[in-house]
């Protein structure tokens, strides 16, 4: 949101505009401390306003800044980070890097979730609304996706089913297609679920009910490929597991990570929220000895049998539990390093947990400032010092910021 201020020092909060411009905005809603409005003209636009690349821009809700050149973006992003960090009385003795860009701001994402309509149209949801926008195309969903997108919404694939969601496998571009259906006991003709395998080109279908993920056939196996710090190695999972959606990015965000590590042969890593092995892997094979948890066993499975294929023998171990848990009953040899990369909510009960295990250093990933500066400001009173933030771009054209801290025990 663009901030301004009327005469009398009110706030007015207005979306879709850049810095330093000249908005003629109109009124939407007044309230407390601040005014909600729209913009009706760019009177005097900024140099680093665009054409947003879709065609939707401002109408779906998934993108808040198609309207600024990349680097602008880059920029509004670094300084939000900035802010937060100054906001949480918090500072980091080697400061904010720049944003690390996205290797491709457009056609980046491998997975994407369609809200479904009783016609069978697919698309998003309208900005702050439940309306359906019907799409057939995005611009950030890599091109496979929007093969299969266009291939669906030609036979209305979705009349079934409440969400359809598009997995698309790095490594070779296959897609399958989680479905949600409307309820959990819906029973759903498999000679319309081959049809739409076979028009949408799927290599794989698992339907959804409620939390119970059941395949059609075999699960389909997607993939990442990676070649870093001198190895060559492959991670596999399936629709059940979490994955970074954007791979290229992932690969740098991997990268920094063995970074911040710095020297980590030899050393004891305890990764948590370790997912199917993203980071344990590549930490294992740069010569540390890593345990990850995490609660969905899925991922536990996929994360073993990674590290299987890339021979990390004994080094790598996974444990299936809630982090919390086995954080608050924490009674093995202190770790060298740990590493956390929560979901949204970040460390909610355990940040000052995770601190008394006692670690030489912390690396937290997160893909919410708000929570992880919370987070960082309970570690630092547990006796720790903010080293550097690093804000990676894992969403180019949102507003989503991904960022990585680097702390030491003082």
């Amino acid at each position: 949101m663009g901030l301004a201020r009327l005469a009398n020092s009110k706030v007015v909060m207005v979306p879709h505009v850049l810095p330093s411009e000249q908005v003629l905005a109109g009124e939407l809603k007044q309230h407390r401390s601040y005014v909600e409005a729209i913009p009706l003209e760019i009177v005097r636009p900024s140099p680093d306003r665009r054409l947003p690349p879709c065609a939707l821009s401002g109408q779906c809700g998934g993108c808040h800044l198609q309207h600024a050149v990349y680097s602008s973006q880059l920029a509004i992003k670094e300084e939000i980070v900035r802010e937060m960090l100054v906001r949480a009385g918090l500072e980091a003795a080697k400061g904010v890097r720049p944003v690390l860009a996205s290797p491709a701001e457009l056609h980046y994402r491998h997975k994407v979730r369609l809200h479904c309509g009783r016609d069978g149209q697919m698309g998003f949801h309208r900005a702050k609304t439940h309306e359906l926008i019907p799409v057939s195309s995005c611009p950030l969903a890599c091109h496979c996706l929007n093969d299969t997108l266009a291939r669906l919404a030609a036979i209305d694939a979705g009349a079934l089913f409440s969400e359809f969601e598009l997995h698309c496998s790095p490594s070779d571009g296959t897609v399958s297609a989680l479905l949600h259906l409307k309820k959990r006991g819906q029973q759903v003709d498999q000679d319309r679920l081959g049809q739409i395998r076979k028009q949408g080109g799927l290599a794989g279908i698992a339907l959804c009910r409620g939390r119970r993920i059941e395949p059609v056939g075999n699960w389909h196996v997607l993939r990442q490929d990676f070649s870093l710090a001198g190895h060559a190695y492959s991670l596999q999972w399936d629709c059940r597991s979490f994955f970074q959606v954007n791979p290229r990015q992932n690969e740098q965000l991997v990268s920094l990570v063995l970074e911040l590590a710095g020297e980590i042969s030899g050393k004891k890593v305890l990764d948590l929220y370790c997912g199917m092995g993203n980071f344990t892997i590549p930490l294992v094979l740069a010569g540390a000895e890593a345990h990850g948890v995490e609660v969905n066993p899925h991922a536990i499975r996929a994360a073993a049998a990674n590290g299987e294929r890339a021979a990390c023998g004994g080094q790598a171990r996974f444990t299936a539990t809630d982090v919390g848990k086995f954080v608050h009953s924490f009674d093995r040899a202190k770790p060298d390093l740990i590493l956390v990369d929560p979901p949204r909510q970040g460390l909610t009960g355990i940040a000052a947990g995770v601190a008394t295990i006692g670690a030489e250093q912390i690396i937290y990933i997160s893909c919410d400032p708000a929570t992880l500066f919370r987070d960082l400001k309970i570690i630092v009173e547990q006796g720790y010092d903010l080293v550097v933030v690093q804000p990676v771009d894992m969403f180019p054209q949102t507003a989503h910021i991904e960022t990585v801290a680097l702390l030491e025990k003082n």
